[in-house]
């Protein structure tokens, strides 16, 4: 299989139970510690906007997902190499080509110091699965055949067919095991922290659980969260000292923090930038005029402007160091070419046409991607009003549907081709960072078939046939790689980027993080 995202300080406010909008975790009852070195220390963590749920879950932005990979761990999960291995499972073995077996760490327990076991595994990848269900991999678990509790550490998986990315489905953060007990608005995880606070809008606390299962882990005492959307002033909290790691930093940031005595940058590329179109209503249901528009967009433009021309240009699908990336499609890519665009305007019988185009003011890297595109459309005749709220309600509009043409920036799932499911496969909960009502059945029996498929070569092949069919019919339009940053202080150790699609699950190297 191939292995292939500082405001003042406030008072602390418990949040329980159904009446908070956030979905919280239980920390009720008193799991015994373990002998393990005291965890020491306060980190203070800069996100970028404040989650608008910590449902487990769901995908809620990378800011959310920052927070809880730290409350909840999944039955697998990432290496700082990026490869998978055991979490929740203390170790796991492929039967064949549809059945894997699991045994669980004898030593793992939920926050309310209940044992992890083989039930709440099964509770919580029905719960994912379930068919009302808004899960994020919601479509990746109706593989699931059967869950077998075979005993209380124990379980067998049974697939409808061979996965070949399952083991990667599995260490996703959004697959974390929960307690069975846990209500619709109260996950209890196992994760390295416990919740210990919410100050609405402002700020989530977090302390070291002290059963957690890794010995001497995690090593910080507490951390806290801070939302602060302006990057102006995560940038002058972490030179302060008042902040010390904060999330995306633009590129133009990172010389001022490598140049700075008590700060460095931390960055990976993985993430990209993309169009997606709303394909239910307006005037993207014809895909001649998806296509003009992928024509218009200067991509080494988005990436001088909004990237310091630390961007990579991307034609075709986002998966150009992989194998599975053709490069015989180069003349089918839609590239850069106005001329075309009019032509294609011209031949859908289009002209003076206005659309809508959602990004947000909140992130740099969306919001000055969103002016080159204004600027590139008007070129060729389309007028562009762009729609820039906070990033809260971008992600409500864009689940929404509730624009003509959006600029996005997201990672894939796992560092394999099938990521591409996330963001182009049809049957999936309608999401802001999927094109809105779009559906293509030969696009989704290719997935299916790579996804299926366990032999390189051929897998590879067919990716080719997805692209091309992609770059037919024009889901979404791929812009440029981009660099995914933190600005980190000095005194911070043991803090790392995942590599590539994985760099959004970054924040589980938090629990190796100490302040020296």
């Amino acid at each position: 299989m191939t292995q292939i995202a500082f405001v003042p300080s406030v008072s602390r406010r418990r949040f329980v139970g159904a009446a908070s909008a956030m979905t919280i975790l239980s920390i009720a009852g008193a799991p015994m510690e373990v002998a393990r070195a005291a965890a020491k220390g306060t980190l203070r963590f800069g996100l970028s906007s404040f989650p608008p749920s910590l449902n487990p879950f769901e995908y809620s932005g990378t800011a959310a997902l920052t927070v809880k990979l730290v409350l909840y761990h999944s039955l697998l999960s990432y290496g700082a190499d990026g490869l998978v291995r055991p979490e929740l499972a203390s170790d796991y073995k492929q039967v064949d080509s549809t059945t894997y077996e699991f045994n669980l760490r004898e030593d793992a327990v939920f926050h309310d110091g209940s044992p992890v076991e083989a039930e709440d595994v099964k509770f919580s990848y029905e719960s994912i699965g379930a068919q009302k269900s808004t899960a994020y991999l919601r479509q990746d678990f109706q593989i699931i055949d059967k869950i077998d509790v075979t005993g209380p550490k124990t379980l067998r998986l049974t697939l409808k067919q061979p996965n070949a990315v399952f083991s990667q489905v599995l260490a996703s953060g959004y697959a974390p095991i929960v307690s069975r007990k846990s209500a619709a608005s109260n996950f209890i995880g196992a994760g390295p922290y416990t919740l210990q606070g919410i100050d609405r809008g402002s700020a989530i606390t977090v302390k070291a659980f002290p059963a957690y299962y890794r010995k001497d882990l995690p090593k910080l005492e507490v951390i806290r969260f801070v939302a602060m959307p302006d990057e102006s002033l995560r940038m002058a909290a972490l030179e302060s000292g008042d902040i010390d790691i904060i999330e995306y930093v633009s590129t133009q940031n990172m010389g001022r923090l490598e140049q700075g005595a008590s700060t460095h940058a931390a960055s990976v590329d993985g993430p990209f930038m993309y169009l997606l179109f709303n394909t239910k209503e307006g005037p993207f249901t014809d895909v001649r005029l998806r296509r003009a528009v992928s024509y218009a967009i200067d991509r080494a433009a988005v990436s001088s402007f909004g990237f310091s021309g630390m961007g990579k240009p991307i034609d075709g699908l986002p998966v150009p160091t992989d194998p599975a990336y053709d490069p015989s499609l180069v003349k089918e890519r839609l590239a850069y070419d106005p001329v075309k665009a009019r032509a294609l305007l011209k031949d859908a019988g289009v002209s003076n046409l206005t659309i809508q185009l959602l990004s947000t003011s909140q992130y740099a890297q969306h919001n000055d991607t969103a002016i080159v595109v204004q600027q590139n459309l008007a070129a060729v005749g389309i007028n562009a009003n762009m729609r820039l709220p906070d990033w809260a309600s971008r992600v409500s509009l864009g689940n929404e549907g509730k624009y003509h043409l959006a600029v996005q920036g997201t990672s894939g799932a796992y560092n394999d081709p099938d990521a591409v499911t996330g963001y182009i496969g049809g049957g999936q909960p309608a999401s802001y960072t999927r094109p809105f009502g779009y559906e293509n059945a030969e696009l989704d029996r290719f997935l299916d078939e790579g996804r299926r498929e366990m032999d390189t070569a051929r897998r590879a092949a067919i990716y080719a046939k997805v692209e091309r069919l992609a770059i037919a019919d024009v889901p979404i339009i791929p812009l440029i790689w981009r660099p995914q940053v933190w600005g980190v202080r000095n005194a911070v150790k043991g803090f790392a980027p995942l590599p590539g699609f994985l760099s959004f699950q970054s924040a589980l190297k938090l629990e190796e993080t100490e302040l020296k």
